[in-house]
């Protein structure tokens, strides 16, 4: 009885507190994120969080090599803090030591770079060379991109509103996520319909043969 009560005391904290989202590739990840790099974590801090079992985590890092960081220019250019808070379950948890190819989002309520567990960040042993190629690409399309823009986006609107930051992080991954399943969507749609045709065509010539 005492074990089926730890288990489901344990499936329900999962439920409760588990992250849900939806995973998102390197070239998605790219799109949300504030800021694409990879860096060297040198230095790893526990902080109290207000809870007496959880804390959160300060990671220094060297940045090593950027592929975007949007308008800060001049901002986090050779060093950078990493934030991580065991109270928000999505959060990446940087609690080792290393390189690794970050996206990350600037919360301008703490000052800190923190990055979730739906992006493609991930230890630079794990990412591979066709992953780095994209990378330089997506930056180069980027910064052309960014010289080319002269409408600001809505993003902006939110942040002049007063919205919390993370919830304006949080919106901009769940839009690219929505227009990512869009357009596999519409790619399904189409490939079907193809399908569908080079059928009918199929069986029309079929009938004429006989």
């Amino acid at each position: 009885m005492k074990k089926f009560l730890f288990l489901s005391a344990l499936f329900l904290s999962i439920q409760i507190f588990g992250c849900k989202c939806t995973d998102l590739n390197i070239e998605n990840s790219f799109k949300t994120a504030d800021f694409v790099f990879i860096g060297n974590i040198y230095s790893v801090k526990e902080t109290p969080s207000g809870y007496k079992t959880l804390s959160s985590l300060l990671s220094s890092m060297k940045i090593e090599k950027i592929f975007k960081s949007e308008n800060y220019d001049g901002f986090y250019v050779d060093q950078a803090t990493l934030f991580t808070s065991q109270l928000r379950s999505c959060d990446y948890p940087f609690n080792e030591k290393g390189k690794y190819l970050i996206f990350g989002y600037f919360d301008s309520d703490l000052g800190f770079i923190y990055s979730e567990r739906c992006l493609a960040t991930k230890k630079i042993s794990s990412v591979s060379q066709d992953e780095l190629q994209l990378l330089e690409k997506l930056s180069t399309d980027f910064k052309q991109e960014l010289k080319n823009t002269e409408n600001p986006e809505i993003i902006e609107v939110l942040e002049d509103s007063g919205t919390p930051n993370r919830e304006i992080n949080t919106l901009k991954r769940d839009l690219i996520s929505v227009q990512s399943e869009n357009k596999n969507l519409k790619i399904t749609i189409i490939v079907t319909s193809i399908s569908l045709i080079l059928l009918l065509i199929i069986l029309i010539l079929k009938k004429r043969k006989k």
